[in-house]
């Protein structure tokens, strides 16, 4: 949730400045995905701005998919908010199409290093977190669909366990541009009962805070994607 620290911004960029403080906020988790944010005259409070550049900010990052609301209800941060903060297609159109290779490469670095950071940060809630998502990887074994998206918590899990809001970013942003190639490797023989046994492995190191055994882990899990995606090639 958001923290008491208050904010009062020059009259010149009132809806910019507050819009990359919404954007801040949601990015460093002061405000998660499924939250709720604050009342607006409670925003406009905190920022020493009116409720019309409130509403212009709010309208700004519903544009770009971040922010929902509805009469009545309120406004929310969406559950796919972070995806939005480094879209997929933003980078494709900077860089061009990337290949599956670079893609691997990056998210080997990102995902090794976010493993070590949840080794070394993760809370007992963290933890629990992991388990749980790890558990209904087993329980949707059978089903492909149902299992990327548990797959795919889990992974958010140990990110969000690091407590770095710019590596789980990047950690998005990998996956994202994967996903295709994951909807591929998941339907190879013996691909889920490895990933759940690897994965284990790596809760497993992140509970027992042990960093080497944790990053091992994720080097061997890294390796099996790396060859099943040789023999898409």
């Amino acid at each position: 949730m958001m923290n008491k620290k208050e904010t009062t911004f020059q009259r010149s960029t009132l809806v910019d400045d507050v819009t990359a403080e919404l954007r801040r906020m949601i990015l460093e988790r002061e405000i998660k995905p499924g939250e709720f944010l604050p009342a607006r005259k409670d925003l406009a409070a905190r920022f020493g701005v009116g409720l019309s550049t409130i509403q212009e900010a709010i309208q700004a990052l519903a544009a770009v998919g971040m922010l929902e609301s509805r009469p009545g209800k309120g406004t929310w941060v969406r559950d796919d908010a972070l995806d939005m903060l480094i879209h997929p297609s933003a980078v494709e159109t900077r860089l061009g199409e990337l290949g599956v290779r670079q893609l691997y490469d990056a998210r080997l670095v990102v995902e090794v290093g976010l493993t070590e950071l949840a080794a070394q940060h993760a809370t007992t809630e963290d933890i629990d977190k992991i388990w749980a998502t790890l558990g209904a990887m087993k329980a949707s074994v059978d089903d492909d669909a149902a299992f990327i998206e548990a797959d795919l918590s889990f992974h958010i899990a140990v990110a969000q366990a690091g407590h770095n809001p710019l590596l789980e970013q990047f950690y998005h942003l990998s996956r994202k541009l994967l996903e295709e190639v994951i909807a591929e490797l998941i339907k190879m023989p013996s691909v889920k009962e490895n990933a759940i046994r690897i994965q284990g492995q790596i809760a497993q190191a992140i509970q027992d805070h042990d960093i080497e055994r944790a990053r091992q882990a994720t080097l061997d899990h890294m390796d099996i994607i790396e060859e099943l995606i040789k023999k898409l090639e």
